[in-house]
C-alpha cells in the first residue's frame, strides 16, 4: 500500500503540535531531517522537536487544523491554522493570556516513506502582533507615512 503523504504530514501536525507526542517526529521523519522556519531558522530533528515543545509548552491548548493538503510525486504541501492560549513563557515574552490563531504553509519532502526536510512559512509577525510585541500598521499609519514623503 502506498504512503498518504498528506495523511502523515497532518499526522506529524496533529500529534506533535496538537497532542504533544514529540515520538511522532521519530515515526514520521528521516534521522537526516532538516527543517527550515521563519524564526527558527534551520535545525534538524531535535531541533524540531525543540521548536514544538517551546509552542506547546507557551501554548498547551494548541490545537491545529489542516484546511488543505496537495501533494505532487513525494511532496505534501499543507494550509494549516492553529489557535491556543498564551499561558507560559514564549521566547522570554510572559504570559498574556491572548487567544492567538496562526496560518503556515509546510512543504515537506519524502524520501523512502519518510520526511527528510520540511520548509515552513507562517505568520510569525501576525503572532507577534497578537501578543502585543509588534506593532499594527494599519490605513491611517500608511497615510502618515505617505505623508512625511518629500514630494517631487
Amino acid at each position: 500500500m502506498a504512503l498518504d503523504l498528506r495523511k502523515s504530514s497532518r499526522r506529524l501536525l496533529e500529534e506533535a503540535f496538537g497532542k504533544g507526542n514529540l515520538d511522532v517526529f521519530d515515526e514520521l521523519c528521516s534521522e537526516e531531517f532538516r527543517a527550515h522556519d521563519p524564526v527558527a531558522g534551520d535545525t534538524d530533528l531535535s531541533g524540531a522537536k525543540q521548536n514544538c515543545s517551546t509552542y506547546r509548552t507557551a501554548f498547551p491548548d494548541l490545537k491545529p487544523v489542516i484546511l488543505s493538503a496537495y501533494t505532487d510525486g513525494e511532496m505534501c504541501v499543507s494550509h494549516w491554522r492553529m489557535t491556543g492560549t498564551h499561558q507560559k513563557e514564549l521566547m522570554g515574552l510572559e504570559p498574556m493570556g491572548a487567544r492567538c490563531t496562526v496560518e503556515g504553509i509546510p512543504i515537506d519532502r519524502y524520501r523512502g516513506g519518510k520526511i527528510v526536510e520540511s520548509w515552513t512559512q507562517w505568520d510569525a509577525l501576525g503572532l507577534m502582533r497578537q501578543l502585543g510585541v509588534a506593532p499594527t500598521v494599519g490605513a491611517g499609519a500608511a497615510r502618515t507615512a505617505a505623508e512625511r514623503r518629500p514630494h517631487a
